[in-house]
């Protein structure tokens, strides 16, 4: 008679018990870089399209200065007739009611940097929540004398991980209505992305555009 080789119900449990194993320790490991690459193919979306739209309103407007545009008057920009809307915060109840950092109980939201640390308070200030579920605050800045456009977002809203470099970043646009980068040393650039309380959103936007859109810092 042949004899037939086969595993024994040990061996079969050794091979599903490694199994298991590597499947716990890979899974969260793609599912978090599939995470990563949905939340910076959503912010690149976004900026582009909010570059996009700057430069339609140049043409509108038949200006050279994107204050001379919507831009240069929130109550103005910030309209059904320019996003979908869902909701707006005022400056004095944003971050209780869209950013949720003054919420209470299981609906407080506490935005975190890349090295664990909490994020210093996000400033007042109008803002919006889309049908998508972003949520973004508008503002117009003055540095040196020269006026910005600035856009601070959340790509996913109130889920998590609300963590600065991830799903949540700012940028600026200048009066020509482009985008424009915080910061040209790199090594400089991903320090701050990591540790900088106040500013960090801004210097993970520049590195993810350095980048290629990719969440490699």
């Amino acid at each position: 008679m042949k004899k037939h080789l086969a595993f024994t119900l040990t061996e079969l449990l050794m091979a599903l018990t490694i199994v298991g194993v590597l499947a716990v320790l890979t899974v969260p490991i793609l599912i978090n870089n599939f995470q990563n690459r949905l939340f910076a193919t959503q912010i690149k979306n976004f900026s582009a399209e909010i570059e996009q739209f700057a430069q339609d309103q140049l043409i509108t407007h038949k200006t050279r200065d994107l204050m001379d545009t919507d831009f240069g008057e929130p109550s103005k920009l910030l309209t059904d007739g320019h996003f979908s809307i869902v909701k707006i915060c005022t400056a004095a109840n944003c971050r209780k009611d869209c950013w949720k950092t003054e919420a209470e109980g299981k609906d407080k939201v506490t935005y975190k940097l890349l090295n664990g640390q909490n994020k210093s308070a996000i400033d007042p200030g109008v803002t919006i929540i889309l049908k998508n579920g972003l949520i973004f605050r508008y503002s117009i800045v003055s540095q040196s004398g020269t006026q910005y456009a600035r856009f601070l977002v959340d790509v996913n809203g109130n889920d998590k991980p609300n963590i600065v470099g991830r799903d949540f970043f700012a940028f600026h646009l200048d009066s020509r209505g482009h985008i424009v980068s915080l910061l040209n040393n790199s090594k400089e650039k991903l320090k701050a992305c990591k540790s900088d309380k106040s500013h960090a959103q801004h210097y993970c936007y520049s590195i993810l555009v350095d980048n290629g859109w990719k969440m490699d810092y």
